[in-house]
C-alpha cells in the first residue's frame, strides 16, 4: 500500500487557508480535534484511503428473542429504495384473569372484544397507514420460557382471521378513554363477535380452569402487517411487559352493564416473540451484498440486526513504520444522492460498533482501545458534519491508536474488523448508506498523526 505523508505544519497552513477563505464550520470529512495538542514540528500526517470494505448478510443465530425482552417491532416497509422492504410480525400469548375464571352473572352477551397493545413509538413517516391484522396462533410448545430467533415465522392458522385495524402512528400516539377512564397511547385491533362469543361460552372447569388449559385452547395471536401495499414507509414498537398489552372482552348480563374481563400479557407467563424478514431484490442494496469483491465494496450499507454489516480489512498495516502514534482515527461518512434515498424518512443509526476479528473462525473479540480507553474513548456516536457540497450528514469515528501501537509493536495482528449497528433488543430499521472502499473523498478512511522516534 502506497502511504503518502506530509508535515503537519504544512497541514496545518492548509487548514487555516481553507478557513479564512471558505468559512466552513469546525465540522470537517476527516472529523474534528484529530491534531493532538502541543508542539508537533516533527509530526507526520498521513491517511489510509486502501480500507477493503464487504458488505454481509449472514443472520446471526445469536441474536434471538423472547423470554425478557418485551419491546417488539410490528409493521412492513415496502417503500426504501435503497435497503428494499422489512416486515415485522408479533406473536403474543395473553393469560387468564384468575384461575378457574368465569364471566361475572348470567345472561352474558358481548359488546365487543380488543387486544390491545402498549404503544412505544415509531420510524419512518408517521402519516402514512399500515394495516395489522390478527391470526389465532398454530405454533406447537410457543411458551414463555422459550427464546425465539428472529428469522423464524412462528406457525398461525390464515384461514382464521379474527380482526383488522388500519392505523397511523398519529392515531395510535393519544391516550384513548376506555370508560370514562384515560389509559396510554395503545394499538387497539377489535376482533371478531365470534371469537368474542365463543371465549363467553368456556367453562371454569375446562378451559378456564388455569394458564395450561387456556393455552392449549388458545394458543395465542399473531399480529401481521400488510406486506402488499406499496405505500407502508414506517415501523411502530410496542410494549409487551404493560397494563394496557392485553385482551379485553367487553359485556353485560342480565343486571349489568359496562363490564369488562381482562386477560392480560403475564410477563412471567406470557410467551411472546418478533419476526423480522428482509428483502433486498430490487434495491439498491442488492448489489453490493455478499459480492466477495477483493477490492472491496464501493459503498457502505449498514442496517440494525438482524441485518447488514461489513468486514474491514486494512492490507498491510502491520507493515506500518516504527512511530509514536499519538492518533489513529477510523472515519465513516454517510453519503446520498438527494430525496431519493429517503434519508429524511428513514434514519441513520445513533451509534455504530466495532470489534476485531481473532483470527479463529468467525469469532470477535472487543478492540484494545475500546478494552483500555472506554466507550466514550473508543467512538462510533454519530456525528453531524458538513460534506464537500456543504450538506449535512452523518459521520462516525473511532479511535484506533492503541491497536495500531501494539500492531507496530507485534503485539496485535492485523486480522480485520467488523462494523455494525449497535444491537438494540428488539428488530430496527436504522440504516446507513456510507462511503466504502474507493469513493471519491467519501471513502472509509483511517487518518493518523505519529512522531518518528
Amino acid at each position: 500500500m502506497k502511504i503518502n505523508f506530509r508535515n503537519l505544519s504544512f497541514v496545518a497552513a492548509s487548514f487555516a487557508l481553507l478557513y479564512g477563505v471558505s468559512g466552513c464550520n469546525e465540522s470537517t470529512i476527516l472529523g474534528k480535534g484529530l491534531i493532538p495538542p502541543g508542539d508537533f514540528v516533527n509530526g507526520q500526517d498521513t491517511t489510509i484511503n486502501g480500507v477493503i470494505a464487504n458488505n454481509i448478510y449472514k443472520y446471526d443465530s445469536a441474536f434471538i428473542n423472547g423470554y425478557g425482552r418485551y419491546e417488539k417491532a410490528l409493521g412492513s416497509i415496502t417503500t426504501d429504495p435503497v435497503f428494499g422492504k422489512s416486515h415485522a410480525f408479533v406473536f403474543m400469548q395473553v393469560g387468564l384473569p384468575t384461575s378457574a375464571f368465569t364471566f361475572a352473572g348470567s345472561g352474558q352477551t358481548l359488546d365487543s372484544v380488543v387486544l390491545s397493545l402498549a404503544y412505544l413509538g415509531y420510524k419512518g413517516d408517521s402519516t402514512t397507514p399500515q394495516t395489522f391484522r390478527v391470526y389465532r396462533m398454530a405454533e406447537t410448545g410457543f411458551k414463555i420460557d422459550s427464546n425465539y430467533a428472529y428469522n423464524k415465522p412462528l406457525q398461525y392458522n390464515p384461514g382464521e382471521l379474527l380482526g383488522t385495524a388500519t392505523v397511523t402512528p398519529r392515531t395510535v400516539r393519544d391516550s384513548v378513554s376506555i370508560y370514562g377512564t384515560k389509559e396510554t397511547a395503545q394499538l387497539r385491533i377489535k376482533l371478531s363477535s365470534a371469537f368474542g362469543n365463543d371465549l363467553l361460552q368456556q367453562k371454569s372447569d375446562v378451559n378456564f380452569k388455569n394458564d395450561s388449559t387456556f393455552r392449549a385452547y388458545l394458543k395465542g395471536f399473531a399480529l401481521v402487517p400488510d406486506t402488499t401495499s406499496g405505500t407502508n414507509r414506517n415501523m411502530m414498537f410496542f410494549d409487551m411487559d404493560n397494563a394496557n398489552t392485553k385482551l379485553t372482552v367487553f359485556y353485560k348480563n342480565s343486571t349489568d352493564d359496562s363490564l369488562r374481563a381482562t386477560f392480560a400479557f403475564n410477563s412471567s407467563s406470557s410467551g411472546h416473540a418478533n419476526f423480522l424478514a428482509r428483502n433486498y431484490n430490487g434495491a439498491e442494496v442488492s448489489k453490493y451484498i455478499n459480492t466477495g469483491n477483493a477490492n472491496g465494496d464501493s459503498i457502505l450499507f449498514l442496517q440494525s440486526t438482524p441485518g447488514l454489516y461489513t468486514n474491514l480489512l486494512i492490507p498491510n498495516l502491520e507493515s506500518f513504520p516504527n512511530a509514536v502514534i499519538n492518533k489513529a482515527e477510523l472515519v465513516i461518512t454517510q453519503i446520498t444522492v438527494g430525496p431519493g434515498d429517503m434519508n429524511n424518512i428513514f434514519t441513520e443509526p445513533a451509534k455504530l460498533s466495532l470489534t476485531q476479528y481473532t483470527g479463529v473462525n468467525d469469532s470477535l473479540k472487543n478492540v484494545i482501545d475500546f478494552t483500555t480507553g472506554g466507550d466514550t474513548y473508543f467512538g462510533g456516536a454519530k456525528q453531524v458534519i458538513t460534506n464537500f457540497g456543504g450538506v449535512q450528514v452523518a459521520q462516525y469515528t473511532f479511535n484506533l491508536g492503541r491497536f495500531l501501537q501494539m500492531l507496530i509493536k507485534k503485539q496485535e495482528t492485523n486480522t480485520g474488523f467488523r462494523l455494525q449497528v449497535v444491537r438494540t433488543g428488539y428488530p430496527d430499521i436504522d440504516r446507513l448508506k456510507a462511503g466504502g472502499s474507493k469513493l471519491s473523498q467519501y471513502n472509509i478512511k483511517l487518518r493518523i498523526i505519529y512522531t518518528k522516534p
